[in-house]
């Protein structure tokens, strides 16, 4: 039991003691990783040129920045790049066994220039260039053995011969020094050592790290002894506020910036920032934001900023800023939520509770005990702090917290008019009013009726309390006499906003949403816009409604991509607003959470979700920049881009239609982003919106000329210049001048075959219309011939039908004649009874019925009727014989059996025999007609 009482005892104690965080104030850092620049950890020196582009030498090679992108130039012979120095428009490195010069090609690239190269067997054996400086017109390179000496106008080097005696070149103003191994320190004129001090031996300093000079005294920089004056060829040492902390530090590298302060760098202790009378400013560390603490060397730029090439990365430190940075780096202060200047002491309430500290130091914060947790809010009244708390209301005295109201979730408080010793407050279930009597506050009672949280609230008078809430709109209060409820409340709901807020200011209460800043009539009750303040809050910046009125008679209001502030205008009702470049990325603090608080004079304390900002409106100024475009290039094939000269006009082939452009506006500012904006002329109809892209491209632009133009804008200062590109895309090939000249060529061509087409197109016309003319002719000679031939023809038929009508008369005649012979030889028989048939008269009788004269003049009228008759007859029967075929003949005559007898001088019944024969030699069936057979042959 004893045991766990004790435990208890102490957990208690270590709860409510105090307890000091180890953040404070420095300058923003920007910090570049090897992840960031794409080369070795370890940095070993720092320059810049005109153009504020930033040079580093780096483990791996040449780093260029030009505040949009890193580039590495490895070393020629694969070496470690140990010093950079830009001389006019040359960038001069040294490594092992190699030193010369980078400058900047035509693609915007740098190409390497050796001049060691002309001395390349006379270097020494693994000599590595330390250190550059210039003079006049000499760069000057240093090792440990040597120090060679560059004329940059006759191109001609030469070396010092006192091998193994140099530590470091040192510059100081426009002289050059050089500290020996033998513990003397010269000046170099022309190439000649002057002594100008002698270090005691009993100081035991081997190495001297800078030269300085303050009054025209020269300061010596030492390593673990702090800073000596040279006086009579001799060292004395300077006592500074800083000494104790210096002879501790371990000093590596330290320069003396343009305002006689200094900055030291460490091995293991980071930056030491010192006045120009020795007083320690800052120190910095990897606890408050450096990569690395080992600092190999500084370099500070043209605008002020100090930047450290460590052993482990590469930071930039904003020295002239106007702003400080309180980061938690380890969680112990949290968020802010609220801040206030009180007795002399700034107060900064967070997530975490109550911290304090002294303000006019850059001490830590302290921790005010009981306070731990979610702070929302800090007001005085009456020379009393108050402090709005998740756990109540806790009045702060002598940084010491005590609990008024154990209320949940304080969030604000607004003193009662008229009502000295009374203040309304704000929680997440409505209003309370805290009285004080007997020196005492306490809580005197809550509000009843409205029991909505009220963060957002403001008093009108007496009696007229606004409260706002996001999601239903602004109440209107009026409090009752007795302070116990109200009397009435009304809600206009159409005042509905996400993260509105209220505020009130020396006449008027404010509201704001999405949709602009609003003023409340007293007269009317109602809430009208007001177009100047609602220039606060830009509808497509917004982000909250808050709005905050300090003591300085400022209205704030806090966007997407700043802060801005109204204040009273030179003349009555005039009001102007101003712009602070802070954008929501580096504050990240909770939407309508935003807070700001004045320290003194023009310092103000914004509070940011690991910590808060310190800002010194006095110190903002707009520089003026430049934009340059740094690289342009074509694409040649599908994924292939190719460089393109970024001085001259382009004149890019028609495959080359696809064009990339980057650009960018050496800044190196933390807090102030750049933004770019371009247009194509001949492409584009105007300029593209504001972006934080430093490049963009055009696909497949059609032929034509085009002059690409871009601008940056940092905070709202649009840069001096805009940095131009004009090109030509040719035309395509079938486009060109020659493409269109053979088009021409073949054109006039094509109508010379057109006309040659045509003319031989109508001339076979004119001939087919003759042909078809000449056919016509012939075709009615034809015709002509024909109907000849018709007539003839009819006139042969005639003819022949006369001459078949003599044939038929023949024929008949023949018949009847047989008919009479064969009657009167039948008679004679008959009347003489002379039967011989050999008798003569017989005989004449029998030779005119067999007539062959008579047969054959029958075949030949025959064959002259009926022409081709016989050979066809032949032809399909060719089994018929002679006989058969005159057979035939008189069947063709369409002649009966009974005259055919007596022409063939048989019997009808021979005939009928005979037409059988016939029928069986044709193989005709018996169905077919006979005579119709012969007819149709």
């Amino acid at each position: 039991m004893k045991n766990k009482y004790y435990q208890t005892l102490f957990l208690l104690f270590c709860f409510f003691t105090t307890f000091t965080t180890v953040a404070q104030e420095t300058p923003p850092i920007l910090n570049f990783l090897s992840t960031d620049y794409g080369a070795e950890n370890q940095n070993w020196y720092i320059s810049q040129d005109n153009n504020k582009n930033i040079y580093v030498a780096n483990n791996d090679g040449l780093l260029g920045y030009n505040g949009s992108r890193w580039t590495l130039y490895p070393s020629v012979n694969g070496s470690v790049i140990r010093t950079v120095k830009v001389v006019d428009d040359k960038v001069y490195t040294g490594s092992f066994m190699e030193f010369g010069y980078w400058k900047q090609n035509e693609y915007g690239s740098l190409t390497y220039f050796s001049i060691s190269e002309t001395i390349k067997d006379e270097l020494l054996e693994d000599e590595i260039i330390w250190n550059i400086k210039s003079q006049d017109n000499y760069v000057i390179f240093q090792s440990y053995d040597r120090i060679y000496f560059y004329d940059t106008t006759k191109k001609q080097l030469h070396y010092t011969t006192d091998k193994g005696n140099y530590y470091r070149v040192f510059k100081v103003n426009t002289k050059v020094y050089v500290q020996k191994l033998d513990g003397t320190i010269s000046r170099l004129e022309n190439g000649i050592e002057i002594l100008i001090a002698k270090i005691p031996e009993e100081l035991n300093i081997k190495y001297i790290l800078n030269i300085f000079s303050i009054n025209n005294t020269l300061i010596v920089l030492t390593r673990t002894q702090g800073l000596f004056k040279i006086q009579n060829k001799t060292l004395n040492k300077w006592h500074i506020p800083g000494d104790t902390f210096l002879d501790k530090a371990r000093i590596f590298r330290g320069i003396q910036l343009r305002d006689k302060s200094f900055v030291l760098g460490t091995i293991s202790k980071g930056v030491i920032y010192l006045s120009a009378k020795g007083e320690i400013i800052n120190t910095i560390n990897q606890s408050t934001g450096l990569s690395n603490n080992t600092v190999l060397n500084l370099f500070e730029d043209v605008d002020g900023n100090v930047w450290l090439a460590l052993d482990n990365g590469i930071n930039c430190l904003n020295l002239k800023s106007f702003i400080k940075e309180y980061n938690d780096n380890y969680g112990d202060v949290g968020t802010t939520y609220a801040s206030i200047v009180h007795n002399n002491f700034l107060y900064i309430g967070t997530n975490q509770g109550l911290f304090y500290k002294s303000l006019d130091s850059n001490k830590e914060l302290k921790f005010i005990n009981g306070t731990k947790g979610q702070v929302w809010s800090l007001h005085t009244y009456d020379n009393e702090l108050f402090c709005g708390h998740n756990s109540g209301v806790f009045n702060i005295k002598n940084n010491k917290a005590s609990l008024i109201s154990n209320i949940s979730g304080v969030w604000n408080f607004r003193p009662l008019p008229k009502q000295k010793n009374k203040i309304l407050f704000g929680h997440y279930s409505g209003l309370a009013i805290l009285h004080k009597q007997n020196n005492k506050w306490t809580l005197q009672n809550k509000l009843n009726g409205f029991e909505i949280s009220s963060r957002f609230f403001e008093i009108n008078n007496t009696k007229d309390i606004w409260v706002n809430h996001e999601h239903k709109g602004i109440y209107h209060l009026t409090l009752n006499d007795s302070l116990t409820g109200f009397n009435k409340i009304t809600l206009f709901d159409e005042f509905k906003g996400k993260a509105a807020g209220l505020t009130k200011t020396n006449n008027h209460i404010i509201y704001a949403n999405e949709n602009g800043v609003f003023k409340l009539e007293n007269k009317t009750q109602s809430f009208i816009k007001d177009s100047v303040l609602s220039a606060l809050i830009p509808k497509k910046e917004y982000r909250s409604g808050k709005l905050i009125f300090d003591k300085r008679e400022l209205l704030w209001s806090f966007n997407k991509n700043d802060i801005k502030y109204a204040q009273k205008g030179p003349l009555p009702n005039m009001v102007s607003i101003k712009s602070i470049p802070i954008e929501n990325n580096w504050r990240k603090i909770n939407s309508s959470f935003e807070n700001i608080a004045s320290l003194n004079n023009d310092n103000y304390i914004l509070g940011k979700t690991n910590g808060y900002i310190n800002v010194n409106l006095s110190k903002i100024e707009s520089k003026s920049h430049q934009v340059f475009i740094d690289k342009i290039k074509v694409k040649e094939k599908e994924t292939n881009y190719s460089d393109v000269n970024i001085y001259n006009k382009g004149d890019f082939k028609f495959k080359q239609s696809s064009v990339f452009f980057s650009y960018t506006t050496p800044n190196y500012n933390k807090y102030e982003n750049t933004y770019y904006q371009y247009q194509l002329e001949n492409f584009d109809s105007d300029w593209s919106s504001w972006s934080q892209n430093s490049y963009t491209s055009y696909d497949k632009l059609s032929y034509g000329d085009y002059v690409f133009k871009v601008r940056s804008k940092i905070g709202n200062k649009i840069s001096t210049n805009i940095a131009t590109y004009t090109f030509t895309i040719q035309r395509p090939f079938y486009l060109s001048a020659i493409a269109i000249v053979s088009y021409v060529l073949l054109g006039l061509f094509l109508i010379f075959l057109t006309h040659k087409f045509y003319k031989r197109y109508y001339y076979k016309k004119h001939q087919k219309t003759l042909l078809e003319n000449k056919q016509k002719m012939q075709l009615l000679e034809f015709k002509n011939e024909q109907e000849v031939i018709r007539l003839k023809n009819e006139k042969l038929n005639q003819e022949i039908e006369s001459k078949n009508r003599e044939l038929a008369i023949s024929t008949m005649s023949i018949v009847k004649r047989n008919e009479v012979l064969r009657r009167i030889k039948k008679e004679l028989k008959k009347d003489t009874g002379i039967t011989n048939t050999k008798h003569p008269v017989f005989k004449l009788i029998d030779k005119n019925l067999n007539n062959v004269k008579d047969r054959k003049f029958f075949m030949e009228a025959f064959n002259n009727a009926d022409k081709e008759f016989l050979t066809r007859a032949k032809e399909l029967h060719p089994d018929l014989s002679a006989n058969d075929l005159k057979f035939c003949a008189y069947l063709r005559l369409n002649l009966s059996s009974k005259e055919i007898a007596p022409l063939l001088n048989i019997s009808v019944k021979s005939v009928e025999v005979r037409r059988s024969r016939l029928r069986k030699k044709m193989n005709l069936s018996r169905e077919t007609n006979l005579i119709e057979h012969i007819l149709s042959i």
